[in-house]
């Protein structure tokens, strides 16, 4: 797990991410989702880990944490993740992994940042095109903000706004940013050669159309990959300055 850090006076805050092996769907399932955030609850509660923000997608998972403790976190993760893996595997006769690794994290450092991730977080299922508002989804922590239930009340407000007053103001007019977080391990030619399946697209033509090559930069762009010019001329095949041109 990566180093950590300490912040927003002295306590940890924790963006913590789990996928499924081979990003298989291990929550595919409402029943299987509702059974993973109730192991959240139970463990959350165990370790006196604060959940700020969840999103339970079907292959992935989203927690903002705090915790006054970091043991505490590593515990908490490790015995819900543990607990679902023994669910799954029971549940589809299977042996083996289950989650993709352990989990990672980022370390949250000041107050932009974390509402910059309570916002990323609940847009998942918006920008996966699940759903066409963050209300809709029933598995993540928004609608828990507005209701004030859940894993969220006074205390949770407090930490996040500084105050318990106006909340559902301030958390509607939060923002959303790209954040470019579980990203950070894919590659530019495994991002290509989707876009080539995806499309129907012949790979050495792409280099030769203009408008493949747009198409193939608003791919990323809406994806919220980010590479540079550089990356993306030599994938296609071609120097920065002819990626340019053909981009005029």
């Amino acid at each position: 797990m990566p180093r950590l850090a300490r912040n927003l006076l002295g306590n940890i805050f924790i963006h913590n991410m789990v996928q499924g092996i081979n990003k298989e769907y291990i929550f595919e399932e409402d029943f299987q989702k509702q059974k993973y955030l109730q192991l959240m609850k139970k463990y959350s509660e165990k370790y006196n880990i604060f959940i700020l923000a969840y999103c339970i997608m079907d292959n992935h998972t989203h927690t903002l944490t705090y915790s006054e403790d970091i043991s505490n976190l590593s515990l908490f993760m490790k015995d819900t993740n543990n607990q679902y893996a023994n669910y799954y595997n029971k549940s589809k006769e299977r042996v083996g992994y289950v989650f993709r690794n352990r989990f990672t994290s980022k370390p949250i450092y000041n107050q932009s940042q974390l509402l910059k991730c309570i916002k990323y977080i609940h847009m998942n299922p918006v920008k996966a095109q699940i759903t066409n508002s963050e209300e809709e989804y029933k598995f993540s922590s928004y609608n828990d903000y507005i209701r004030n239930q859940d894993f969220i009340n006074s205390k949770i407000f407090n930490i996040v706004f500084q105050s318990e007053h106006n909340h559902i103001e301030k958390f509607k007019s939060i923002k959303y940013e790209p954040m470019n977080i579980e990203k950070n391990d894919i590659n530019i030619n495994e991002i290509f050669n989707r876009f080539i399946s995806e499309n129907n697209l012949d790979s050495n033509k792409i280099s030769k159309d203009s408008s493949l090559i747009k198409k193939f930069i608003s791919y990323l762009i809406s994806n919220e990959y980010k590479f540079t010019k550089v990356e993306i001329a030599r994938i296609l095949n071609m120097s920065r300055a002819e990626l340019y041109r053909k981009l005029k």
